[in-house]
């Protein structure tokens, strides 16, 4: 005898992939645009430099969580 469930797989599936891209891709967005700021600032300070590089970072992290969501759909 099998246990019920409260949503399908398909349901559950779906759930984690927006829970998973909406963060990935907020976390993008705001990572590119506190980069964007960034541009003009003094390049010297080491600082901005530390700033510049973990937002970099940010990005990649927010690529490969929406990334990751196309690929587990078939999309890419």
């Amino acid at each position: 005898m099998t246990e019920p469930t409260l949503v399908s797989d398909e349901v559950f599936r779906w759930i984690l992939t927006l829970m998973t891209g909406v963060v990935a891709a907020t976390w993008l967005v705001y990572d590119a645009l506190k980069l964007y700021w960034l541009r003009n600032e003094d390049g010297s300070n080491p600082t901005i430099h530390d700033k510049r590089f973990g937002y970099a970072c940010g990005m990649v992290i927010g690529i490969i969580g929406v990334v990751g969501c196309f690929r587990f759909h078939g999309v890419i």
